[in-house]
């Protein structure tokens, strides 16, 4: 049986941990494509709960990636802005651009990422891609890369229409990366799945990952 002076210097030797761990930079990309449009209220109350469970010192970059790849609030730790900006994504219908997302992205924000740790969470459908800008090898030459500077990829991905191209290409990522991956049928559980994912990241960062 664990005593109360265990227990307590237990929670110190965690928060010393979760103090010590370098902070994240968290590029979250939000498919507003059509293949998320069914489930837009759940994705916004999803990324709200995922702000709200994410300790405040990591900062957060906020972009959707429907149609085209668009910045909604670059890197910070504000939660009230991300929360405002989220709050207000709409869905754009047609496909989505999640390739030339992850590179823009990469290139913006996470190459220069300081001594913050570069993870990205990527929430997205199963529809149709539509990326201009990055084709398929120098793609797969942009994943190897991130492996190698120990940049980890997470996604959450709603599942209505089977396997697309932006479920493959967030799986993969997954793998090569050794992130975290999770499939919904429906929105129903986005918050609860974004709350965990939030979890499951300041653990990673509190262990070095």
């Amino acid at each position: 049986m664990i005593t109360r002076a265990a227990a307590s210097a237990l929670l110190l030797i965690l928060t010393a941990a979760l103090s010590a761990a370098a902070p994240m930079r968290v590029a979250l990309l939000v498919d507003t494509s059509a293949g998320t449009s069914s489930a837009i209220v759940q994705i916004r109350a999803g990324v709200s709960a995922f702000l709200e469970a994410l300790p405040p010192e990591h900062e957060v970059v906020l972009v959707t990636t429907g149609r085209h790849p668009q910045v909604r609030v670059p890197p910070t730790t504000d939660r009230s802005k991300l929360k405002a900006s989220a709050g207000g994504m709409l869905s754009d219908n047609g496909p989505t651009a999640l390739m030339d997302a992850l590179t823009e992205v990469d290139d913006r924000f996470m190459k220069k990422a300081g001594d913050r740790v570069p993870i990205f969470v990527i929430l997205t459908g199963d529809g149709s891609e539509n990326s201009k800008d990055v084709d398929e090898r120098g793609f797969n030459r942009w994943m190897a890369e991130i492996a190698k500077r120990g940049v980890a990829v997470s996604a959450v991905v709603l599942k209505t229409t089977g396997n697309g191209l932006p479920d493959f290409i967030a799986s993969t990522l997954v793998k090569a990366t050794r992130g975290h991956y999770t499939s919904l049928s429906n929105g129903g559980g986005m918050a609860e799945t974004l709350t965990t994912l939030a979890a499951q990241l300041t653990a990673d960062a509190a262990r070095g990952r």
